[in-house]
C-alpha cells in the first residue's frame, strides 16, 4: 500500500521541525548561541583538566580563580535564556567538551592555553565589575 502524498509531505515536515528545532528556536541569535557554547565546552574542558591529579600540582591558585571568574561570566550570559534553552545550550557545551578532550594526548600540556582562556573571560567579568 502507498502512502498518500499528504501523509508523506506532514511526515516530512514533522521530521524537518524535529532536526532543525534548535536552530529556528534561536532565531536571529544563532551566531551568538554558537559563540556561547564554544565558550562554555572551552571553559568545562578547562576545568575538567584542572581536576586530574596530574595536572593538580602543576596549577597555582589563580588559575582556578580565574576559571571561576571565566564561569561566573558564562552563568550571566547563559541567564538571558529560558531554562529549556539553558539545559540545550549546556548539553551542546558538554559535548563540544568532550570533542575538546580528543584533542588533547595529554592534558597538562593544555595547561598553559586554559590559562589564557580562562584569564580573558576573567577580565570580562573584572569590566563588568568596573
Amino acid at each position: 500500500m502507498r502512502p498518500s502524498k499528504r501523509r508523506y509531505h506532514l511526515t516530512f515536515i514533522f521530521l524537518a521541525a524535529l532536526f532543525f528545532q534548535p536552530l529556528s528556536a534561536l532565531g536571529a541569535d544563532a551566531p551568538e548561541w554558537v559563540k556561547i557554547k564554544e565558550q562554555w565546552g572551552q571553559l568545562l574542558f578547562c576545568k575538567r583538566i584542572y581536576t586530574m591529579p596530574e595536572v593538580r600540582p602543576r596549577l597555582y591558585s589563580f588559575d582556578t580563580e580565574a576559571c571561576d571568574k571565566a564561569e561566573q561570566v558564562i552563568v550571566d550570559v547563559v541567564g538571558r535564556y529560558t531554562v529549556q534553552q539553558q539545559n540545550q545550550l549546556r548539553n551542546q557545551a558538554e559535548q563540544h567538551a568532550v570533542k575538546l578532550s580528543y584533542n588533547t594526548s595529554e592534558p597538562y600540556h593544555s595547561v598553559p592555553a586554559c590559562r589564557e582562556y580562562c584569564n580573558e573571560l576573567a577580565t570580562v567579568q573584572e569590566q563588568r565589575n568596573d
